[in-house]
Order: structure tokens, then C-alpha cells, then sequence
């Protein structure tokens, strides 16, 4: 079934290429992003822990076809989120981004290994992807890009939905099995300056995992804005009644038109499971604080002085805080 499904894509695409336009002068251009980072820590058990870090870097291509196409190759470069004490001394690469898009009046179609809708318009509003990711990929609670195929309609000026059909795995993952990750999420940009989304993703095993996230955002003449979001995962992992609830709160101040205050507060929960006297995700429920000021000299670079901790909720845990100074780079 799921071949079929693939080779009907496939069938369906190469059918659209001849709707390209005579006048249209094909282009392309390298692109390339640098997260990286000084931190000393303050507080706890990040006491007397200080390193330069490069985090993360992306290397790649984009191509337009012809006004209603468009391709995309991304390589992620970073550190190996395990738990290793050289973990952040070695580097691994993925290929993030490998995709076709299609643009016709409305309607936008990504097929291949694309970006995932969960968390883009959070990002967006968040504006610090190389501080601190946002809540549900931070947390594991979504994956930022995945072998698959969306769907995005606008279908008003204020109404815009997104529909995906992907592999599940994320792109640092092969394809396991012949399970889909499904998933919608409307946006809607009513009243005047608030913008919302939901989104409701699910797997179906033999128990299903299901993914609801809300948000919302509301800016004030662009000097500041505020926003709020939370991410219910049931069943995490596929493991019955595991369930894992998270919160976060995040605002910004435009000082002057290169320098800005921000803040943001996050907060991860489980549920006590039937016959348990703790949460059964207790070592990994916490809370974290980021806060400072960041400073765009121009258009391709930011940085930013801030304070960030985390605090685990579990008694016999100690958290800890550090002082951060990040700096991202667009070539």
C-alpha cells in the first residue's frame, strides 16, 4: 500500500513540469547558517562548566525551476545528542532538506525530505532558533523536518491550512516500517494582530500516539509582542498512558531597530501513572528561564547577552544556570 501511495506521487509530479513558462529565467544560490556560542555557568551544577561551542551549521542549495517550482538540498551539521562527555566534541551531518516544491496561485505541495509545519509558525514568532530551539522540538514533542509530503492552501486572507503525510522516523532516521505520521494544522490570523494555530498530528500502532499543539500570538504595532503555546503528547512513544504536557511563554521588546529585550519561560510535565507515586518521565520534567538582549549589527548576523537555566522538578536533582553569549550567521 504504501508503495503505491509513493509511486502515484511520483506518477503525478513530473505531469505538472509543463506548466513552466516560456519567459522564465531559471536561478539558484548557495546558502549557509553558523549557530554558535559561549557559555559560562553561574548557577547550581553548571557551576564552573565554560566552553565555546559551535552548535550547529547548515550548508546548502536552492534552485528555482520555474515560477511553480522550486528545490531545496540542506546538510545539518552538529553535535550527537547523546550523553558521551565527547559528544559535543564530535560532529555528525544529515541531509535535512531534499525537496521539490510546486506553487500554484494557493496552493503549495513539498514532497521529498522536507520541513514540518508543527512548529514553523512558533519559530517565526520565537525569532531565536539558535539560542533555544521551541517548545516541542526542544522536548522531542515533534520533528522539524521528515521524509513525506505537505500540503498547504491559503484559503482567505486571514485562513491558511497545511496537511502532511510522512514517515514518522524524522530525517536523522531511515524508514523502520510502513506506519504514517499524519497531520493538519489551520492558521488563522483574526482578530487584527493575533495570529493562531492548531495542529493534531497521530501515529497509529498498535496504540496510537497523538500529538495536539495550540498557540497564539499577539503583536503590538511591531515594537512588541507576546505569545503563548502548549503541546499535549499522548501515549508518548506508543507506551499506553504515557503522557507528557508542556507550556511555554515567550515575549520581545524592540529597544531600537538593532537591538531587542526578550524573554521566555518554559515547563514540561508527565502524568503519574495508575499504582506510581511520581511522574513516570520525572527525570526529564523541568523547568527552563532564558532572558536577555540581543543585538542585530545587520541583516545576516545576530547576537545575543542572555541568562538561560534549567531546573528539574525532581527533588533529588540539582539544576543549574548559565550566561550565554550566541551569535548566529547567514552567508
Amino acid at each position: 500500500m504504501k508503495r503505491y501511495q509513493l509511486f502515484l506521487l511520483f506518477t503525478c509530479i513530473p505531469a505538472l513540469l509543463f506548466s513552466q513558462s516560456a519567459d522564465f529565467v531559471p536561478t539558484g544560490k548557495p546558502f549557509a547558517t553558523i549557530f554558535a556560542n559561549f557559555h559560562q555557568g553561574i548557577t547550581g551544577s553548571a557551576k564552573g562548566e565554560a566552553a565555546f561551542e559551535l552548535v550547529r551549521g547548515y550548508i546548502g542549495y536552492e534552485y528555482n525551476l520555474s515560477p511553480e517550482f522550486y528545490a531545496k538540498i540542506n546538510v545539518d551539521v552538529g553535535s550527537p545528542n547523546d550523553l558521551s562527555p565527547y559528544s559535543k566534541a564530535r560532529r555528525y551531518a544529515y541531509i535535512k532538506n531534499a525537496y521539490l516544491r510546486y506553487m500554484q496561485k494557493n496552493l503549495t505541495i513539498d514532497f521529498g525530505l522536507i520541513d514540518m509545519r508543527q512548529f514553523k509558525l512558533q519559530e517565526a514568532v520565537w525569532e531565536r532558533r539558535y539560542l533555544m530551539k521551541t517548545l516541542a522540538d526542544e522536548y522531542q514533542l515533534g520533528q522539524s523536518a521528515d521524509l513525506g509530503m505537505n500540503i498547504n492552501y491559503k484559503f482567505t486572507s486571514w485562513l491558511d491550512a497545511d496537511f502532511s503525510v510522512s514517515n514518522g522516523e524524522g530525517y536523522g532516521s531511515i524508514q523502520m516500517d510502513d506506519i504514517f505520521k499524519y497531520s493538519i494544522g489551520p492558521t488563522i490570523t483574526l482578530p487584527k494582530n493575533f495570529t493562531s494555530r492548531i495542529f493534531y498530528e497521530f501515529t497509529k500502532k498498535e496504540i496510537t500516539e497523538t500529538t495536539l499543539t495550540l498557540f497564539t500570538s499577539y503583536d503590538y504595532k511591531k515594537i512588541w509582542n507576546i505569545a503563548g503555546e502548549m503541546v499535549y503528547r499522548k501515549n508518548d512513544k506508543w507506551k499506553e498512558n504515557q503522557d507528557i504536557f508542556g507550556w511555554s511563554v515567550y515575549a520581545k521588546y524592540n529597544l531600537t531597530k538593532k537591538s531587542q529585550l526578550f524573554g521566555r519561560y518554559d515547563r514540561v510535565t508527565s502524568n503519574i501513572l495508575e499504582g506510581e507515586i511520581n511522574p513516570w518521565n520525572l527525570a526529564k520534567d523541568g523547568t527552563a528561564l532564558v532572558a536577555g538582549i540581543q543585538f542585530q549589527p545587520v541583516s545576516k548576523i545576530k547576537m545575543a547577552l542572555n541568562y538561560h537555566d534549567w531546573y528539574p522538578l525532581a527533588a533529588n536533582m540539582e539544576g543549574g544556570g548559565f550566561i550565554y553569549f550566541d551569535v548566529e550567521v547567514k552567508l
